[in-house]
Formats: structure tokens, C-alpha cells, sequence
């Protein structure tokens, strides 16, 4: 498992006093970045090897400015040319949101998915957790 944690920042709330919808994208996002080192180090965009197929987030209680976040980050599932990331969110010991992001190696110049090598793979393994 991967681990990072964020503080609240006040704009990041909303006109009900929660953490607007829209920041957990990018807090997941962020927390996803070790994993996307595995397959650029140096995050070098003129070589970047991935594209988002899918994203999910179920937001299961609210999220306030009162104290830091926590983004833990698995992998759930390794295919061919794919892979699953699942994230939670948590506050205060509670699990406010969790999500999936589906992530493809992919040939930016041919358009076409492309194999994960196995040493990426295995890198990816360390992280899998199995969902119910």
C-alpha cells in the first residue's frame, strides 16, 4: 500500500462547508504519482507511457476542513496492457470516499495499447490488495 496525506485547504471547500467533489480527482491523482514513476522516473511527459481508460469515486461521507486527509493507494487488478488502482480517502479514522482509475500502457504514436513489462508488473504487485 501507498500512503500520502493532504491538508485542507480552505478554497478547496465549498459553498456547503465541505470539500468540494472535484478535489478528490485530483488528491487521488497526486497520491497515484509513485506508481507512475514505476513507469516514467522521471515524469517526463514527452515520453509518457499511460492513458486514464476509466475513473470511478464513491463519496461516502462528507469531507470538512477540520484536519488532514489521507489518500491510501492498492493495486486491485494487473492485465495485459492495463491496470486497476484502488483508492480510499480517510479523516479522522473514517473512510469518507474511495475510487478506481484504470490505467493502460499505451503507444501514443501507433494509438494502441502495449504490454506491461514484467518488471513494472512486478513493481505494481507489491501494491495489489483483493476486493470482495
Amino acid at each position: 500500500m501507498l500512503s500520502i496525506e493532504f491538508d485542507v485547504r480552505f478554497y478547496e471547500t465549498d459553498a456547503l462547508q465541505h470539500v468540494s467533489n472535484t478535489v478528490l480527482v485530483g488528491w487521488f491523482e497526486t497520491a497515484r504519482l509513485p506508481i507512475f514513476k514505476y513507469f516514467t522516473p522521471d515524469l517526463d511527459l514527452n515520453n509518457w507511457p499511460l492513458i486514464l481508460a476509466n475513473y470511478n469515486v464513491d463519496f461516502l461521507e462528507q469531507i470538512y476542513l477540520a484536519g488532514p486527509v489521507e489518500v491510501k493507494t492498492w493495486v486491485s487488478r494487473i492485465g495485459n496492457s492495463s491496470f486497476v488502482v484502488y483508492q480510499e480517502l480517510w479523516q479522522s479514522n473514517t473512510k469518507k470516499a474511495k475510487g478506481t482509475t484504470t490505467l493502460v500502457r499505451f503507444d501514443y504514436a501507433s494509438k494502441k495499447s502495449v504490454r506491461i513489462p514484467d518488471d513494472i508488473r512486478a513493481k505494481l504487485e507489491e501494491h495489489k490488495i483483493e476486493l470482495e
